[in-house]
């Protein structure tokens, strides 16, 4: 039966708003009442140690040091790691340029490996190939939560005796074999900026296991200074004030109460997408690695498929998903090595990247479909509408033409 698309002036399929972001608390007022009265809002309060303490526990790893956004823990893992100038870091160009600014930032080099077939994900069969002498780090990016294979990633590291950095800004609760993401790598970094899953307007955090290279990195985001549970002395001589205050770090810990429940709503409902969504032809599902216990759910990926959908483009089928009251829409439509800011010449390094071609993150460019971490937030008939809206849409295809 044909039904009029909501596009072309039919009834849409839903017309109420899918839940908002954040999620609103009493106990995050609490949060913000007792800093008040403690007096202690900055250095020497107790909120940014305990969270430290806690999401290093929540994500498996041994030690945390917070920060006041996702690039300066990318920023400040990087140079913990020993990357300076003239050096090479690998990573993926599907993802956000806070990854790349952070690489030049250090005044390394990002050398861009391609996505894995259909993954969103660095794929380290690749990266062995792109390593020379001066390669010092990869930096894989766990996009929408989805871990990358740290199995293969590490191992690769470990053969070249290179430093792995993970990307964790998308990617809170997310498990590779039973435990956190973060936790892998010998540095792992998480942001804490308003659309994320665990949030506080902005902030972030770095994981890691090794206790000097904590000491280092609590070094470099405070000044120079040492921590005050040293064991290896004043390691580093330098370093910024990357520090997180201690609002965002009560409200990070009120937060972090919910986020074991609200990871797993959102992975019930990933879930329940993969198994109807791909069972749409021009749909296609791209299912978490079987070795990925859990998925962070920042939000949902697929992949469209213009010729299953009669030759019509991917924005035409995302305007008329959005008629219909679903709000589908891509996460990245450029390759960062095709970025404007990398020809800018901002950090006088002279990149030329007109020779990089990654065919898989080209296509995916063209190709991917996302929905939003609050759309997974939604209920079993909010689930249900994105299946209708779409199938109506593949039902009805002609009416796009």
């Amino acid at each position: 039966m044909e039904f009029k698309l909501a596009i072309n002036g039919g009834e849409p399929v839903r017309t109420k708003p899918f839940p908002s972001w954040p999620t609103l608390n009493a106990a995050d007022i609490e949060a913000f009442e007792s800093i008040y009265q403690s007096g202690q809002w900055g250095v020497g309060g107790t909120k940014v140690p305990e969270f430290e303490r806690q999401f290093a526990e929540f994500q498996g790893a041994n030690y945390g040091v917070c920060v006041n956004s996702g690039t300066s823990a990318l920023y400040i893992a990087l140079k913990a790691a020993g990357v300076c100038p003239g050096h090479e870091v690998i990573t993926t160009a599907y993802t956000f340029q806070a990854t790349v600014v952070a690489i030049l930032m250090t005044h390394a080099v990002p050398v861009f490996v391609d996505t894995a077939p259909d993954t969103f994900l660095l794929d380290a069969a690749k990266v062995e190939t792109a390593i020379t002498e001066k390669t010092k780090a990869i930096l894989p990016v766990h996009i929408a939560g989805y871990p990358a294979d740290m199995d293969a990633l590490v191992a690769v590291a470990r053969r070249h005796n290179l430093k792995v950095i993970e990307d964790c800004a998308q990617a809170h609760g997310a498990e590779w074999r039973g435990r956190g993401v973060g936790s892998w790598g010998d540095f792992g970094c998480f942001s804490f900026q308003s659309s994320k899953n665990l949030c506080a307007g902005e902030g972030g955090i770095i994981l890691m296991n090794d206790k000097a290279a904590y000491e280092r990195a609590w070094a470099l985001h405070n000044c120079g200074r040492t921590p005050p549970d040293a064991e290896f002395g004043n390691i580093e001589p330098f370093g910024g004030n990357f520090r997180m205050t201690e609002w965002q770090a009560g409200l990070l810990l009120a937060r972090l109460t919910r986020l074991e429940e609200e990871t797993n709503y959102r992975h019930m409902n990933m879930r329940w997408l993969d198994g109807w969504l791909g069972e749409i032809p021009g749909i296609k599902v791209t299912p978490l690695d079987p070795r990925a216990t859990r998925g962070g759910c920042h939000g949902y990926k697929a992949i469209f498929d213009s010729e299953e959908f009669e030759g019509i483009s991917r924005e035409t089928f995302l305007n008329a998903m959005r008629a219909e009251g679903i709000p589908m829409g891509y996460w990245y439509t450029t390759p960062m090595y095709r970025d404007a800011f990398l020809a800018s010449n901002l950090f006088g390094q002279n990149l030329d990247y007109a020779e990089v071609h990654c065919p898989e993150t080209e296509k995916l460019c063209q190709t991917g479909l996302s929905l939003g971490q609050n759309v997974l937030m939604g209920s079993e008939e909010d689930m249900e509408d994105i299946i209708k809206a779409t199938i109506k849409v593949r039902r009805n295809v002609n009416q796009l033409k």
